[in-house]
């Protein structure tokens, strides 16, 4: 296969290039390639992006079945999506073999999508799961809250030190929460409802920070909303570089006004936050401090969000969104370039997933790419959507994974 005419972007610039595909590997990258071979694309007025990895990825209404899993393959690819972390938070959990069998069967049928399995170390955040079972049976990667007994979270890390594997925790106590729904604010306050603590984050990432650094293991701080967390998590990096920092692209482009009105489609897990905190986050961004980003794809039905908000269900479906959001907020505001972008959102992820052939458009890499159209622009007319109204621009045109258009 070769594509023509695409646009990639190399130490800051623009180049247009011809690109070879053999075997599932990009052979060459030239300006201009005259062998076009059985097949070949005119990527005319398009980008072309190593495919996306996401470390945060959630089923739909956190069920396990074969339709929400099949649901999931398919937005993945829609939003240009290659690989992806499973979070382990649904139901029936991982918590045996017959399980993990039968989750390693689906993704094994579904070979286009690289799918890496992240498992609880607890059970309820008091019994240590089977670890060390579930990851002979094919578990990529460790996961736990923050709030979880010590001494599961002591021997979790212990597992993923001897196993050499990606340790993922969300930080969140929610004794220090009183039961709240979303950002503790004016906001909130004005609507009446219980609000979240930022000090419920800030304080654990601080406790997780220093046993990360003490047991020197490889650990992501999953969606991170407060600047104070990522001060501490890039402190503790300074002490041990295989630690990370995550932030969702909704706390970078929306705030806690969002819920006004009780508009549930804001109802995020951790909370949008206030607009100084947003803005914080942003600089943090450019400033270089934040290492990945996500999707936070943990959709919701209607039936779970068009309810009183403090009953509804945390989540939203944005994973075909991801980089069209990217786009309009990050990249054509001027907060980060496409370099930037993609460093963030395909090349940081594949390097803490250990996948050395993916997260470039580099010749002997993996072929998992993406055409990106710019000029495209659609208002989102979805009222359930915490983009209801907003101009969104761009649109993943197609898909190629292991050298294959889909």
């Amino acid at each position: 296969m070769v594509i023509k005419n695409a646009v990639i972007f190399e130490n800051g610039e623009e180049k247009r290039v011809d690109v070879k595909i053999i075997d599932g590997k990009i052979e060459e990258i030239s300006p201009k390639i005259t062998t076009l071979g059985d097949e070949f694309i005119d990527a005319e007025g398009l980008y072309l992006f190593p495919s996306i990895v996401d470390l945060n990825v959630r089923l739909y209404n956190d069920k396990l079945n074969r339709k929400n899993l099949d649901r999931l393959f398919e937005n993945a690819l829609k939003g240009g999506i290659g690989t992806f972390v499973l979070m382990p938070d649904f139901s029936p959990k991982i918590d045996n073999e017959t399980i993990l069998e039968f989750l390693n069967a689906r993704i094994s049928e579904e070979s286009k999508i690289r799918t890496f399995l992240s498992i609880a170390a607890s059970r309820d955040g008091e019994r240590l799961n089977n670890i060390s079972t579930l990851l002979k049976y094919g578990s990529d990667v460790l996961f736990e809250n923050s709030s979880a007994n010590g001494n599961i979270i002591r021997r979790a890390m212990q597992y993923a030190k001897m196993k050499e594997i990606p340790f993922m925790i969300f930080c969140n106590n929610p004794d220090l929460n009183d039961s709240g729904v979303m950002n503790e604010s004016e906001v909130s306050f004005k609507l009446g409802l219980a609000g979240i603590s930022k000090i419920s984050e800030i304080s654990e990432a601080a406790k997780i920070a220093e046993m990360a650094v003490y047991y020197g293991i490889k650990l992501i701080f999953q969606s991170l909303s407060t600047a104070r967390s990522i001060e501490i998590a890039n402190d503790a990096k300074s002490r041990n570089e295989k630690i990370f920092c995550e932030v969702s692209i909704h706390h970078l482009v929306k705030n806690d006004s969002s819920c006004e009105g009780f508009n549930t489609a804001a109802k995020l897990m951790p909370p949008l936050r206030d607009e100084e905190e947003r803005e914080k986050l942003l600089e943090a961004l450019m400033d270089d401090k934040i290492d990945v980003l996500t999707a936070l794809h943990s959709p919701k039905s209607v039936l779970y969000k068009d309810v009183a908000f403090a009953d509804a269900k945390y989540g939203i479906d944005s994973i075909r969104d991801f980089l069209p959001l990217c786009y309009t907020y990050l990249v054509r505001e001027n907060i980060i370039d496409f370099e930037k972008l993609f460093e963030k959102i395909s090349l940081n992820p594949s390097k803490i997933l250990n996948l050395k052939d993916r997260g470039a458009v580099k010749e002997g890499y993996r072929a998992d790419l993406i055409l990106f159209n710019p000029s495209y622009k659609e208002i989102k007319e979805d009222k359930t959507s915490l983009y209801y109204k907003d101009t969104i621009y761009g649109k993943v045109e197609k898909v190629i994974v292991n050298g294959e258009i889909l």
